[in-house]
């Protein structure tokens, strides 16, 4: 489990990063808004492109997270989540407007060689 505040601007930032030489698999991310700052999408990919339409091959969900709310991927079996290539990182960004305030992002996840 890796623990992630999360910035407050679009631009991209790693939320998981895996130790060298391994791959990292989703088992379920989860973005939690603590104060009130409206609705927000948040991109989660593997890689360092600036977006997740960068590379549409390595989008693991688009986060809906609602006015004072949480939201979350669907949860994955231990090797059925999206895996990342080796020493690949998780990245994360905000779609559309940013949020003013810091979000918690929870990644849950295993490394694989």
């Amino acid at each position: 489990l890796n623990a992630h505040d999360s910035n407050t601007s679009n631009t991209r930032e790693a939320i998981a990063i895996p130790n060298k030489g391994k791959r990292i698999r989703v088992l379920r991310i989860r973005a939690i808004q603590e104060g009130a700052d409206g609705r927000h999408l948040y991109e989660v990919y593997f890689g360092t492109g600036s977006a997740i339409t960068t590379n549409p091959g390595k989008a693991v969900d688009i986060l809906d997270i609602p006015n004072l709310g949480e939201a979350s991927t669907r949860t994955f079996l231990r090797e059925e989540g999206p895996r990342g290539l080796r020493d690949e990182l998780l990245s994360g960004r905000w779609a559309g407007t940013p949020p003013t305030t810091v979000h918690k992002i929870m990644v849950e996840y295993t490394e694989e060689s």
